[in-house]
């Protein structure tokens, strides 16, 4: 008898061994557990790892390259025009969508020939971040030839922390039928707060002042009197306040006065003809089709303000959403050399 259940307890314990092998291989397969991974420090708060690529679910194509950017192109700033992207998710694009599909190689597509877009992005983050990679690379910065920033609610209101690992990963799991448990199942059955969103508050004094002296240092650089342009971009509740009439960015003044001071192109996405509310996936992230209506938004200003497109003179249009022009702007902007 005891023969028997020690036999028993065998069998089911090679059963159990079983299953367990057959959804790790499984889950592997499915490439799910196929993502970018992270580093993390008191500084950046996480930043993702240099020279990765990988296919989420087999799918959904990603790319980061040897300075971090969410790019397959190695940086390499010769020889053509350097148009820096900073954002978080929103200009990162994450996991749901395939490279292809995210804002930046959207806009890319839209660019003018020898123009070449670094995005530099990631998930959650906030202004304050993406001040600190600029003040770690500074080389970048110098390079620059024009930049787009993107401003949400909250943006300089603090740091975006490392977590957890289910949120921005260090490491590929060893387990992944465990992680993929933990990060995506349990959560269904268990509140597990995995909220990825950027923290939000009032503008910090001292992390306005970094974040002027950033664009100080990318205008310094770029030596021109437009050097890039500032979007503020709204979840779907703020454009629907927006769209009442209703003031939906707390900290305009604020955001505008760093505007007036480097001469930056202003462009509220709530105030573009183009943009709806059917275009966000979530309330906070644009659709694929979100990423085309927002990239053509973003690619019409950078044309816009560098004043050349099909070699012609570019018109502001008719509904004003870049704010303010520049004091020597005029309405018709000439072609760049």
């Amino acid at each position: 008898m005891k023969s028997t259940k020690s036999y028993l307890a065998l069998k089911a314990a090679a059963s159990l061994l079983i299953l367990l092998f057959a959804a790790e291989v499984g889950v592997r397969l499915s490439g799910i557990a196929d993502f970018p991974i992270y580093s993390s420090d008191d500084q950046i708060g996480y930043c993702l790892r240099p020279n990765q690529s990988g296919k989420f679910l087999n799918r959904n194509h990603w790319f980061v390259n040897d300075r971090g950017m969410a790019t397959a192109a190695p940086w390499n700033p010769a020889g053509h025009r350097n148009i820096l992207i900073l954002g978080n998710s929103i200009v990162y694009g994450g996991n749901p969508y395939d490279q292809k599909d995210k804002l930046a190689p959207t806009m890319q597509r839209e660019l003018a020939a020898g123009d070449i877009l670094w995005p530099i992005a990631a998930g959650g983050w906030t202004n304050v971040n993406e001040v600190a990679y600029l003040e770690r690379n500074p080389d970048v910065v110098q390079s620059a030839n024009f930049f787009v920033w993107e401003y949400m609610v909250g943006g300089l209101g603090g740091l975006a922390r490392w977590h957890n690992e289910y949120g921005f990963p260090r490491t590929h799991p060893l387990w992944a039928t465990g992680f993929v448990c933990r990060r995506y199942v349990l959560p269904q059955f268990i509140n597990i707060d995995m909220n990825e969103l950027p923290p939000t508050g009032a503008p910090m004094a001292s992390n306005s002042q970094r974040f002027e002296a950033a664009i100080g240092k990318l205008n310094t650089a770029i030596g021109s009197t437009t050097p890039g342009i500032l979007f503020l971009f709204p979840g779907e509740g703020q454009f629907l306040a927006a769209r009442r009439g209703e003031e939906w960015l707390p900290e305009r003044a604020e955001v505008e006065r760093i505007a007036r001071r480097y001469g930056l192109k202003l462009v509220d996405v709530s105030r573009s003809p183009e943009w709806h509310e059917g275009l966000y996936r979530d309330g906070t992230h644009p659709t694929v089709e979100g990423n085309k209506v927002l990239a053509r938004i973003l690619t019409s200003a950078i044309k816009q303000v560098l004043g050349c497109e099909k070699g012609n003179p570019v018109k502001r249009p008719a509904e004003d959403i870049y704010l303010p022009l520049p004091k020597n702007a005029t309405e018709v902007l000439p072609c760049a050399a």
